[in-house]
């Protein structure tokens, strides 16, 4: 999250996501470079073998990574060319300038931020490209990420919500001093999954704990989005297993329904969980960024969240 690779959680976890994956997928991935704003802007994008006639779009953003390497990151960390292989979905992972997304906090560590870099320009720039390809299903344009990339996903869905469908951050919520300005023109749904012993970034807000800027709480960012949804008031509780008592976490699940076209915001809070992507692989050495919680993968729950949510047609 947060810093540069100098800091000791991006380092390590630049070693351990820069690991190659153990499973080949049948489908292709391709490194496209783009010129923006006089800066080249590069993404990958991974193409399942077997497309669907009106194609489903899923970015995903990775958290602070030296730069050039985010995009291997995510993927070693998430899986999704797996997960849109069998889905049939594109799946695109772009690359943060210097390794940090500008993400609606005033972080004076990010040369994004004080570079005054349109993330969002470069998000409208990709589609651009991609829309020319392949023909994209604009009711299923999605979005996820990562720490950093996290807190992007709030900031890109709250300036193109007539956009994307819906937003799945894990590990990040809404920045500051953006919420004060956050209103969002159309609804989106949201999941948001988050451990309540991030070391990192505090599931009650405040400062990040390896950079600068602060974010808002969990819940309160997720009270902002049910609002913004105008979904009923009163959230109802999920029920969700601990499936492996052995983990040192387990999961609550909380939805607040019946937003706007269709909307639903849900909060998977992972207690006990720390600053990690649940299901994942992290190395024993990562252990300072806390508990992985393992009774449930975040990427198949945040896919399976994603089609149960396309953009209504508002006609």
């Amino acid at each position: 999250m947060g810093g540069k690779i100098t800091s000791f959680v991006a380092a390590a976890a630049l070693a351990a996501f820069l690991l190659p994956s153990p499973v080949l997928v049948a489908g292709s991935f391709r490194d496209i470079t783009l010129m923006l704003s006089g800066r080249d802007r590069a993404f990958r994008i991974f193409v399942p073998a077997r497309l669907e006639e009106s194609i489903p779009i899923l970015f995903v953003f990775h958290g602070t990574q030296e730069p050039g390497h985010g995009a291997a990151s995510i993927i070693n960390l998430t899986h999704f060319d797996r997960i849109a292989e069998a889905n049939h979905f594109i799946a695109i992972f772009p690359e943060a300038f210097d390794g940090n997304w500008n993400d609606g906090r005033e972080n004076e560590m990010a040369q994004s931020y004080l570079r005054d870099v349109d993330d969002i320009a470069f998000v409208d720039k990709i589609l651009e490209k991609i829309k020319t390809e392949y023909p994209i299903d604009l009711h299923r344009i999605y979005a996820t990420g990562f720490s950093n990339g996290a807190i992007f996903c709030h900031y890109l869905a709250a300036n193109r919500s007539a956009l994307f469908a819906a937003i799945a951050p894990v590990s990040g919520q809404l920045a500051f001093p953006f919420s004060k300005k956050f209103h969002p023109k159309d609804s989106v749904s949201v999941l948001e999954i988050h451990g309540t012993s991030d070391p990192v970034v505090p599931y009650g807000g405040g400062r990040i704990s390896d950079d600068g800027g602060k974010v808002i709480g969990v819940e309160a960012t997720v009270e902002y989005w049910s609002r913004a949804d105008d979904c009923k008031s009163r959230y109802i509780q999920l029920s969700m297993a601990d499936l492996n008592p052995n983990d040192g976490c387990y999961p609550e699940k909380f939805l607040w329904a019946e937003g706007k076209h269709d909307t639903d915001v849900v909060l998977c809070r992972v207690v006990g969980g720390g600053h990690t992507w649940p299901g994942s692989s992290f190395p024993f050495y990562l252990f300072f960024l806390g508990k992985v919680c393992l009774d449930f993968n975040a990427s198949e729950m945040i896919w399976q969240f994603f089609k149960n949510h396309p953009k209504a047609s508002k006609f």
